[in-house]
């Protein structure tokens, strides 16, 4: 007997099986490399963004004798806010809440009785949020 011989190989339905689970296991994996491809570049894409929301933030602060132009400023803001929404990236609220090093970044340090322990009392840059993931952690100032 040859090489070829039906007994030493199994019967071509079993093959034809092995190769049809091979096959969407392939597709499986594929489908699932794209996706988090997708949402990695999503997140670095949105990450480049947010130094354009900060310069909105920071133009919002300033006094502006033209009301038309800090009004159009502020539509700016909003606009890339709702842009940001749609992608499910959200600001975080920070002001207030106790810190958390898993969402901020400590970069100040107060020590007021006013406050209450690890109070956070200045957001200096705003954190993000992509789907529960910190995309940006929040820089902000901690009381006591």
């Amino acid at each position: 007997m040859g090489w070829f011989s039906r007994d030493k190989q199994p019967p071509f339905d079993e093959r034809f099986d092995a190769l049809q689970q091979e096959y969407q296991n392939y597709r499986r994996r594929t489908s699932q490399a794209l996706a988090q491809a997708d949402e990695q570049a999503v997140r670095r894409t949105v990450a480049q963004f947010l130094s354009v929301y900060d310069d909105l933030e920071r133009a919002l602060k300033h006094a502006c004798q033209d009301e038309a132009f800090y009004r159009g400023v502020q539509m700016i803001r909003d606009n890339l806010l709702s842009t940001l929404a749609s992608l499910q990236v959200r600001p975080m609220d920070s002001l207030g809440r106790c810190f958390n090093p898993d969402y901020h970044e400590a970069v100040g340090h107060v020590v007021d009785s006013a406050y209450r322990e690890e109070q956070i009392i200045e957001v200096v840059q705003t954190g993000f949020t992509m789907d529960e993931e910190v995309i940006r952690h929040a820089k902000v100032v901690v009381a006591n």
